[in-house]
């Protein structure tokens, strides 16, 4: 009988992933158009289907909308950075992120559970909840995030920015995600392939049209050991972005037939991320160079409003809403899967259901935020702090460590690398726009490293050598 948890690599693979002509066929309980009918439990063999290929394209679609653009415009805009160390700054810090996301997205073939249910074998069952509260946070929290942004960018498109018409465009957002959410799987993978291939095109028609404009060769206006750690802050800002789905990984990922391939399970993934984020974080870091003062004072949006004709910016802000809606239906999903590990006894879509209407609920609220670029940064940096940690341990037990559960050293090693990340975020930057003039423990630390913000290298680190020692030390 095979084992639900076996060793990575045992099984023979093809060499791109697909077995046996799954990459078309359809299992019937996870069929386009229709309700998902599967909740947390494992996905059985018959019912397997699809090829890693494939998520590439969901991962696009969940980096092709304007949260990548607009948080790589934060790099020229707000960090000093210029257009080339701002472009490695991103590449670099999405990469390093997209590695950990690609490998855990494993755990879905070789188990055929959601992320945070797979955790229990490492975890145990209590603490999986805890790691499940935090998703459940991370995702209504991102879900009101980027309804606001695609009722901001409806509302710049259709009333000038008016909030009556942005709270309107909430409500209409947040219904569509949570719709299509409670469908499932198949029918997310299915659009989120194609509305990632559509906003492509439409950016790019964007970015051709605005490109003499743009001012190639601006460089940074930091420099010595503030520019470097601009650079690292502008690391990290990209990293975070990616961190924020790693409880994700495996729910996009379990339907795929054990004997998939370990290489193309983790390759993927990678692509549908690093290629959306390098093309367009370059967007968004060219785009302050047209009118910073803009940018700074009103956004990119601005920019963009200010210097495109309608023919092209039209088309550009209804792609950013339904971009926006593409990454919704990942958070809706997500959370609902979520709230069926905490012990909701109700089935996948009603859960799913009711954490969009809480989703729903803080984004009507979030069109009250008056700074709304400082807000998102925020929830940025402090919604992925456990996450790195958290994927540390999970990879170890997963790929090295697989014979033996270890929960509380798991457990202990997780909280170690949080903790640590916590001397290393540089809170006068994150809060600075809500307590004026306020004074952090670690002031002297950030101040030495320029601003540079290690939270997210740190949480790695310490959580790795910590259970990778305890286990080395107790293996029994």
């Amino acid at each position: 009988m095979r084992k639900v948890f076996p060793i990575c690599g045992e099984v023979a693979r093809s060499a791109d992933g697909a077995v046996g002509g799954a990459a078309v066929r359809t299992a019937g309980t996870d069929a386009f158009g229709k309700v998902e009918t599967h909740g947390i439990e494992p996905i059985p063999e018959g019912d397997r289907h699809g090829a890693p290929r494939e998520l590439a394209f969901l991962w696009a679609g969940a980096f092709v909308n304007y949260a990548s653009l607009f948080t790589a415009s934060l790099l020229t805009t707000y960090y000093g950075l210029g257009v080339v160390d701002g472009l490695v700054a991103t590449v670099t810090g999405t990469v390093a992120a997209a590695v950990i996301l690609g490998l855990l997205s494993n755990t879905g073939p070789r188990s055929g559970e959601p992320q945070i249910v797979f955790t229990r074998r490492i975890f145990g069952l209590r603490g999986s909840y805890l790691g499940g509260a935090l998703t459940l946070f991370l995702a209504i929290g991102w879900f009101a995030v980027d309804c606001v942004i695609a009722a901001q960018a409806g509302a710049q498109l259709f009333g000038g920015g008016s909030a009556v018409i942005t709270f309107g465009l909430v409500l209409v957002i947040a219904a569509i995600s949570v719709g299509v959410a409670i469908f499932g799987h198949q029918t997310i993978k299915v659009l989120e392939t194609y509305g990632a291939l559509a906003f492509a095109a439409v950016s790019v028609a964007l970015f051709l049209f605005l490109a003499p404009q743009f001012h190639w060769g601006q460089a940074a206006v930091v420099s010595g050991s503030d520019y470097l750690g601009a650079v690292v802050l502008g690391f990290m800002t990209c990293f975070a972005l990616v961190a924020s789905w790693y409880p994700f990984a495996s729910d996009y990922s379990r339907y795929l037939p054990a004997t998939s391939s370990t290489r193309a399970v983790t390759l993927w993934p990678m692509a549908g991320v690093v290629v959306p984020m390098t093309l367009l974080g370059l967007f968004g870091l060219l785009l302050p160079t047209i009118d910073s003062r803009l940018a700074a004072d009103q956004g990119v949006l601005a920019v963009i409003s200010a210097h495109a004709p309608g023919w092209v910016t039209i088309p550009f802000f209804l792609f950013i809403v339904v971009g926006e809606i593409w990454a919704n239906y990942l958070d809706v999903y997500t959370a609902g899967l979520v709230a069926l590990a905490m012990g909701i006894r109700l089935k996948r879509w009603q859960t799913a259901l009711g954490c969009g209407l809480l989703g729903t609920a803080l984004a009507a609220y979030a069109v009250l935020v008056s700074d709304f670029h400082v807000a998102y940064e925020d929830f940025l940096i402090l919604t992925y702090l456990w996450a790195p940690a958290w994927a540390a341990v999970v990879l170890l037990t997963f790929f090295v460590f697989e014979s033996r559960r270890r929960p509380a050293l798991a457990i202990l090693a997780w909280i170690a690398g949080t903790s640590a990340s916590l001397v290393f975020v540089n809170y006068a930057s994150l809060f600075g726009n809500l307590v004026q003039h306020a004074t952090f423990f670690n002031d002297g630390l950030v101040g030495a490293l320029h601003g540079a913000d290690l939270s997210g290298l740190v949480s790695v680190a310490v959580a790795a050598a910590v259970y990778w020692t305890g286990r080395r030390l107790s293996p029994a």
